[in-house]
């Protein structure tokens, strides 16, 4: 069988000769006994190799998000299979127009708790739907849209984004609609109580002090209070905003659960949430990659958030995510402009700058996992992620 995707990062596999990073063909018992020894399950491509009796098709690559999480008996349901329903560009109008619904409705949110008003509970619920319907019809229009505005300062920009993470994992994991809803809202209302926290603090560049981290752990409890005063919002997303700083191990807070304990939603939530504030620049500290962060994460496997849930994560939002720009083994620089979700290691690339550094002025994408260089010469490869001001490149100048 071929194998083209394993349960891990291929880079905290440790295969070598006859196994190569992306994909190897299994063909005797000692080679599959080695694999056993590494990964619990692998993907395989049917057309390349011999198909097992079950296996998914057409690329699909969803798990059963009631089966992620084992320890987790009173979460059950039949897992959605979603497909795109409409591409990329055609999906981009639409996801843009809820996205500026969702800024305005943010923004109104922060500004009515800081006149003690109510939240607007139905607002919420429609943008949420908004949001929702574009992740399900295609989510990486709304991927890259926000991804385009995570330099921005403000609050709503992390919120948004997190928002957005959290329902593209979720689709991914098959969760239903109604699901969805419930995570999409939680994501993107469950760190409102920072209003109440003291700006000095939150954007404090030296160490805390244990008075000040304490503080900023109170903001759960206060995005709690400012949602139960609503009452108009669903008993689970206040219940999912109040757990989404819990950790698996019982190191969260406010009330140090763990494990079984801990919802999936506020799993997804907090695994979004430290997504989103990894990738981001903070007053203490630069933007880390999202390859830094996610093999952050992949070694938090069952100490922050159990392991099925981190190897998905991973799987969705690839090793190297839409909108990221990179360095290919010809020195060629580019800008992420679609996953794939097989071979993650060869994404479609629009090549921006040439092997000798010249700016192209009619950039072409490539698709990595059909483009060769020549007879006898190695495939284009991604070689390293890069920071699109070393070359003087705006990523909203090659948005589509």
């Amino acid at each position: 069988m071929y194998v083209v995707e394993l349960d891990r990062p291929w880079i905290e596999a440790p295969f070598e000769s006859p196994f190569q990073i992306e994909g190897f063909t299994v063909r005797t018992d000692e080679e599959l006994e080695k694999v056993q020894s590494i990964c619990r399950y692998v993907y395989i491509d049917p057309d390349l190799g011999t198909p097992a009796k079950r296996h998914l098709v057409d690329g699909d690559q969803h798990a059963d998000a009631s089966k992620v999480v084992t320890s987790m008996p009173s979460e059950s349901w039949s897992a959605e299979v979603y497909k795109d329903q409409v591409t990329l560009q055609e999906e981009v109008p639409a996801a843009q127009a809820v996205l500026d619904d969702t800024e305005s409705l943010y923004e109104k949110i922060i500004s009515d708790l800081g006149a003690d008003s109510q939240s607007d509970a139905p607002a919420v619920r429609k943008v949420v739907t908004g949001l929702v319907g574009s992740v399900v019809r295609n989510p990486e229009a709304l991927s890259w849209l926000v991804s385009l505005k995570q330099k921005d300062e403000g609050m709503y920009v992390h919120a948004i984004s997190t928002a957005v993470l959290a329902l593209t994992v979720g689709r991914f994991l098959g969760l239903p609609k109604d699901r969805l809803q419930v995570l999409g809202t939680s994501a993107l209302l469950q760190d409102i109580g920072k209003t109440a926290v003291p700006t000095e603090i939150l954007n404090k560049e030296s160490s805390l002090t244990e008075d000040e981290r304490q503080s900023i752990q109170e903001h759960v409890d206060a995005s709690v209070d400012m949602l139960e005063k609503s009452r108009n919002f669903d008993i689970e997303v206040i219940h999912t905003v109040r757990l989404h700083h819990e950790r698996f191990d019982g190191s969260g807070y406010p009330q140090k659960l763990s494990k079984g304990q801990i919802p999936l939603l506020a799993s997804l939530c907090g695994i979004a949430d430290c997504y989103q504030a990894g990738i981001s620049a903070r007053p203490y500290r630069d933007a880390k990659t999202s390859f830094q962060v996610l093999m952050e994460l992949y070694a938090e496997r069952d100490i922050a958030f159990p392991a099925g849930i981190i190897e998905q994560f991973i799987q969705c939002v690839g090793i190297f995510p839409i909108g990221g720009f990179v360095k290919l083994n010809t020195m060629e620089i580019g800008i992420i402009v679609r996953r794939n979700q097989i071979q993650q290691l060869k994404p479609q690339v629009m090549i921006l700058i040439d092997a000798n550094g010249n700016r192209i002025e009619d950039p072409q994408t490539v698709d990595l996992t059909t483009q060769y260089l020549g007879s006898g010469q190695m495939s284009r490869l991604v070689s390293t992620v890069v920071d699109p001001a070393h070359y003087n490149l705006d990523p909203s100048e090659f948005f589509l």
